[in-house]
């Protein structure tokens, strides 16, 4: 078992590496994945992001988030 930890600018590289579109696989908890969000969150709140979409799949765990960058 894996335990991801990323940093908020982890999350923002690898945002601005995809698409728009990120699917974040290698979580290990739904309460893992909801930290994922709140970091999404805060780097939308910053500005960075804008975050059009995010939710948790439980099979298999994942965290997905569709994202622009903002205007």
């Amino acid at each position: 078992m894996t335990n991801l930890k990323l940093s908020k600018e982890e999350l923002l590289d690898k945002i601005q590496n995809s698409d728009g579109n990120l699917s974040i696989s290698s979580v290990s908890s739904i309460q893992e994945g909801e930290e994922l969000i709140a970091l999404a969150k805060t780097l939308e709140h910053e500005g960075k992001i804008v975050l059009l979409e995010y939710c948790v799949d439980n099979k298999p765990l994942a965290v997905s988030l569709k994202t622009k960058k903002p205007d």
